[in-house]
C-alpha cells in the first residue's frame, strides 16, 4: 500500500549574499514573541549540548568564626563591624 504525502514540496534557491536579513523580520515581532523564541533556542541548545535543562547552580560560603568570651551577641558585632 502506497502512503501519499498531502503537503507539497517546494523550496526557493537563494544566494547567500541576496538573502534578506532576519534582524528586520525581528524587530516588527513584539518583545514578548523575541524572547519566547530567544528561551526556545536556549532550551534546545541546551538539551543538545548538555542532555538536559540547566538548572542553578548552589554557592555554599563556610565561614568560621572564633567564641568569644562575651557569647552571642559579640559575634553577631563583629560580624557587622567587617569590611
Amino acid at each position: 500500500m502506497e502512503v501519499r504525502s498531502r503537503i507539497k514540496k517546494c523550496y526557493t534557491k537563494v544566494s547567500i549574499r541576496s538573502q534578506k536579513s532576519d534582524f528586520a523580520y525581528w524587530q516588527t515581532q513584539p518583545y514578548q514573541v523575541r524572547l519566547a523564541a530567544l528561551e526556545q533556542i536556549r532550551q534546545e541548545y541546551h538539551r543538545w549540548r548538555y542532555g538536559a535543562e540547566p538548572r542553578l547552580q548552589r554557592v555554599y560560603t563556610i565561614v568560621k568564626m572564633e567564641k568569644k568570651a562575651a557569647g552571642r551577641l559579640q559575634d553577631l558585632a563583629d560580624l557587622e563591624n567587617l569590611e
